[in-house]
């Protein structure tokens, strides 16, 4: 599972977002910067030492909300022998779970805002803590998955609360830099975490590697309590309130918190339907389908004739994971920055989504080649590549996808995250229940060639005409300022 959606700023979004909010934001620094620069109260004006635990402490729980979600991936075999049941079944205990991220994700942003980022950062992270011990203790699968399944909803805060503390911690010259470092763990968390939890499981049994798992959150909740921080900060708005009144959000903000609450709450709805948003979603929602669908099953595969991989080979097989996103980041990194450049006399924030177009074929071709070496039983190899490729088209396509949300919506970016990350676990929470019997009915080579079908299809009946629903707006808007 990927990220989340994850956040990928360039030096050029960052000016380009300066023209909304960022703009109103610069200019009432640069009228108060003296009063600004002798705040204490202020996030930018901590020391590097604060701010950088901080940023450690964030980086741990953003690690975990995917990483730790499919952690148990790489286990499913083993619970599948204690429990009796299949083991397309046992791997089912993940879905669940990632679909109450993407809904944990939208019921996080009216909070942060109306009580801060601090306890909304701590507390989720306590109760995701003995969530993971309860799976860790339970004996039977749906004990298990209900354990699992309030783990998504709770885990996931980090995936939307780091972009707000990012900005209330750093300077716009220093976003950029600062949101890439953080949404390197959305790229490896989905695959490392299933690779370690392996490892551990090979030497031991399940329920030891998920006891490690707790014991890794609760190193992380400790983190959030010595090193975490209350990062709002608003001129009028915020106080020198104490330290532990911060944990429970008692004067983070003095900002009536029921029409806060409110008012995002109508936000988060409205911006779900903006057509530019709803469009770039389903596209989203279609694009991790199917990567998250080898994510989350393919253990099964791995573990079955002709391969017959122990839990150590099937592990291992995630850093293809790995390799593939990080490829897929690098490339949507560098396109932002070209595609820039190129048209900067003439900039228009859909050109970024023309970012899509290279890694949906490198999406597809993955599906293909993944799909057929499994159908033939040829050497594992092929799947390794089919994997990288899928997944340097699903990674590169979020990046496109959030790079132009992100600058056209900048005063809403939490919210904009919180929804993309939505559209995302959906797809993934639903594959997990069909793939497998559409592949025992039609065929691994079959089914993934009609995945890849799909892709490109999604893709092209909502990427353009997001394109068209801009020219049209450019267009109005042109005629309106004539008149």
């Amino acid at each position: 599972m990927e990220k989340p959606s994850p956040v990928y700023f360039t030096h050029e979004m960052a000016a380009s977002a300066s023209s909304s909010l960022g703009t109103h934001e610069l200019k009432e620094c640069d009228n108060n910067s003296d009063v600004e620069a002798r705040d204490p109260l202020n996030p930018r004006n901590w020391s590097s030492a604060r701010k950088t635990m901080l940023f450690v402490s964030l980086m741990t729980s953003s690690l975990l909300a995917d990483g730790a979600m499919v952690w148990g991936g790489t286990l499913v075999t083993d619970q599948a022998m204690e429990w009796d049941i299949s083991i397309a079944h046992s791997a089912t205990s993940m879905n669940y779970g990632i679909l109450l991220q993407g809904f944990g994700g939208i019921f996080a942003v009216p909070l942060i805002e109306a009580y801060g980022r601090l306890p909304i950062w701590l507390w989720p992270q306590v109760i995701t803590m003995f969530m993971v011990l309860g799976a860790t203790l339970s004996n039977d699968w749906s004990t298990f998955t209900t354990f699992r399944s309030l783990q998504g909803l709770f885990g996931t805060v980090p995936q939307v609360i780091g972009l707000p503390i990012i900005h209330d911690m750093y300077t716009s010259a220093e976003w950029p830099r600062m949101i890439n470092i953080w949404g390197t763990t959305f790229l490896v968390g989905p695959f490392l975490g299933p690779a370690i939890a392996g490892y551990i499981g090979a030497g031991s049994d399940w329920r030891t590697s998920f006891g490690v798992l707790t014991a890794i959150y609760g190193v992380s909740t400790v983190m959030v309590i010595l090193f975490g921080y209350e990062t709002y900060h608003k001129p009028g708005r915020t106080t020198n309130q104490s330290r532990t009144a911060s944990y429970f959000g008692i004067g983070n903000t003095l900002l009536p918190k029921g029409s806060t609450l409110r008012y995002w709450s109508r936000t988060v709805v409205v911006y779900v339907f903006k057509f530019p948003l709803l469009m770039t979603g389903i596209a989203i929602l279609v694009t991790f389908t199917w990567p998250i669908g080898i994510t989350t099953t393919i253990d099964t595969f791995l573990h079955s004739p002709p391969y017959l991989f122990d839990t150590i080979g099937a592990s291992s097989m995630r850093f293809a994971g790995v390799i593939g996103a990080l490829c897929g980041w690098a490339f949507g990194h560098f396109f932002n920055g070209w595609i820039f450049k190129r048209h900067s006399s003439t900039w228009r924030t859909e050109l970024r989504l023309h970012g899509v177009w290279f890694p949906i074929g490198s999406l597809a071709s993955g599906l293909l080649t993944y799909g057929l070496t499994m159908h033939f039983g040829k050497h594992w190899i092929g799947i390794a590549i089919g994997w990288i490729m899928v997944n340097i088209g699903m990674v590169a396509t979020i990046v496109a996808i959030s790079a132009y949300a992100l600058e056209k919506y900048p005063e809403k970016a939490t919210c904009v995250s919180a929804i993309l990350n939505m559209w995302r676990t959906c797809g993934g929470f639903a594959v997990g229940y069909f793939q497998p019997a559409w592949i025992q009915r039609n065929g691994l080579g079959l089914v993934f060639g009609i995945q890849a079908a799909i892709v490109c299809v999604a893709v092209a009946l909502t990427i353009p005409p997001v394109f068209l629903w801009e020219r049209k707006r450019r267009l109005r808007v042109g005629a309106e300022a004539e008149a």
